[in-house]
């Protein structure tokens, strides 16, 4: 199978760039290609939110899954760093996906009318 083919024959990987997204965006594309910046700079509410409410629950299982006392900061700090880490992710891809059409963005798409006018 030569390299960037999937399984079925299907081209996955572009070699001059990121990769090619399979599926056709279903609402209006914002920004085809969003940088780290413009994609932070366009988390929500609900994405802070998604965030914390990840970093907060890692925490608080990394409290329940210390076996002994002396083991609940270390593992409350690692349960929330891993957290913290996998709720950016989330907010990361739910602004992207908005950004490039992939989930719905009413706000983003009446900022994108009000600045072509």
């Amino acid at each position: 199978e030569p390299p960037g083919q999937g399984c079925r024959g299907e081209g996955w990987a572009d070699p001059g760039g990121m990769g090619v997204v399979l599926q056709e965006p279903q609402h209006p594309v914002v920004d085809p290609s969003p940088s780290v910046s413009a994609t932070v700079g366009n988390f929500s509410a609900a994405d802070y939110a998604k965030w914390a409410g990840v970093t907060g629950a890692s925490a608080g299982f990394g409290h329940l899954a210390a076996g002994h006392p002396s083991l609940r900061g270390p593992s409350v700090a690692m349960a929330g760093f891993l957290g913290a880490a996998a709720g950016f992710l989330l907010a990361y891809q739910s602004s992207a996906g908005r950004l490039m059409g992939f989930f719905p963005n009413p706000v983003e798409e009446a900022q994108l009318r009000a600045k072509r006018g």
